[in-house]
């Protein structure tokens, strides 16, 4: 494949362009959520774990629709989701920024993930077949890095369209946003199925002992399934809980923060993010995926921990520049681990299985620490959540097996 070929493939670059659209819109919400809760009628006591419910919704709707849309994808197709998931995601944010009531947030924050959910795991399962083990890492930390560009232009622009224009217009901003993704949905992005994604496992449907590489156990017996999994639900469990849910609400009660720089706060996270995800990307198909996701996971957890320690707004933005750095080097790769270990005949349903799996640390992450915070004070959450992460990570780190050649390499010596 040649060197520039990542930048002429068309499909990966539309999805992309349509991961962008849709975060930036998504990153609009997280700096005025707690205000706009509480506009809503919530009590103070009551918003770390109001705040969450909303959150948490969302990544229950997501959960439950993972495995569908896997299956949804193998039936119908890939792009009918690549469509259908942003014009839910259309009709939900209208609902919210229409909502009187919480419940009415809630239920529209449930069908936003339903919508969520149809787009990510049919967008995993494309780049996986457009893609080799060689370049895997790359094509995954370019689609990463669209989502993170989104992410980090998001929380800034909607914390002052909140601040300026009220708590319902970064809604319909974003709505507007969502519905841009569906047409460039509809007019860029082609049907991938019938492709055949290659994993490390190759020629899967020979006999084994014609193969060089051992025929994988299933799912549930998978042991390197099984970590990178817990390693991506802590991870998400972190993302959903402490950073879009805690970080506000500690820059709100702890330093008297503005709307504004509370969302400058998360977009730093991004920014760092966006900075090395493509280094990662690197990095990881020339060094092995292990080296990159478990240095990632360790400084994650660093930067969690910094959080709860910042005396001042500078410090709170030196430790999103360290969360940022961490979620860079360990936020796309085990995506392209797992890619590497799917075989092609249960393909969707791997990465269908592993979204889910990901997708419930949205539902624990932000009405559990959400809680914690009401109930144990802000900073035995983040405690809670760097331990939790770090603890896969370590058992990542000793137990699961390297998935590219050079990394296979390096653990013989």
């Amino acid at each position: 494949m040649k060197k520039d070929s990542l930048w002429h493939d068309k499909t990966l670059l539309a999805l992309c362009m349509a991961a962008l659209v849709l975060m930036m819109g998504l990153g609009f919400l997280s700096p005025i959520l707690p205000k706009f809760v509480q506009a809503l009628g919530i009590a103070p006591p009551q918003i770390g774990t109001m705040v969450g419910l909303v959150i948490t919704v969302f990544g229950i709707a997501r959960a439950a629709m993972d495995l569908p849309a896997g299956r949804l994808a193998h039936l119908w197709g890939r792009r009918p989701l690549l469509i259908l998931g942003p014009a839910l995601v259309t009709i939900s944010a209208i609902g919210c920024g229409l909502a009187m009531e919480y419940w009415q947030l809630v239920v529209f924050r449930l069908l936003q993930g339903l919508g969520s959910a149809l787009f990510s795991v049919a967008a995993i399962i494309v780049i996986g077949e457009i893609s080799t083990p060689t370049n895997r890492g790359q094509y995954i930390s370019f689609y990463w890095g669209a989502f993170l560009i989104g992410c980090s232009l998001g929380p800034t622009l909607g914390g002052f369209v909140g601040g300026y224009l009220g708590y319902r217009a970064p809604f319909f901003c974003f709505a507007g946003l969502a519905l841009l993704a569906t047409l460039w949905c509809y007019f860029r992005i082609p049907e991938t199925k019938g492709r055949q994604p290659t994993s490390v496992f190759a020629s899967s449907n020979l006999p084994v002992k014609n193969s060089s590489i051992e025929k994988p156990p299933p799912l549930h017996k998978n042991l390197n399934f099984i970590l990178i999994s817990m390693v991506s639900l802590f991870t998400l469990i972190t993302l959903s809980g402490n950073q879009i849910t805690l970080i506000p609400l500690l820059g709100y009660e702890r330093l008297n923060l503005r709307e504004g720089q509370v969302g400058l706060t998360l977009t730093l996270v991004a920014v760092m993010q966006f900075a090395f995800v493509f280094l990662a990307g690197r990095l990881s198909d020339k060094l092995g995926r292990k080296a990159i996701i478990v240095p990632g996971g360790i400084i994650t957890a660093l930067g969690l921990v910094l959080f709860i320690h910042s005396p001042s707004y500078q410090f709170l933005l030196l430790s999103a520049v360290v969360l940022g750095v961490g979620r860079g080097f360990g936020g796309a790769v085990p995506t392209a681990y797992v890619a590497d270990i799917a075989q092609s005949q249960n393909y969707e349903h791997t990465m269908a299985l592993y979204r889910t799996v990901s997708d419930i640390g949205f539902v624990v992450g932000p009405i559990l620490l959400g809680w914690l915070k009401d109930t144990r004070g802000l900073d035995f959450p983040f405690f809670l959540g760097a331990g939790l992460l770090l603890g896969a990570i370590i058992l990542f780190a000793a137990l699961a097996k390297e998935t590219t050649e050079h990394g296979k390499n390096q653990e013989m010596l």
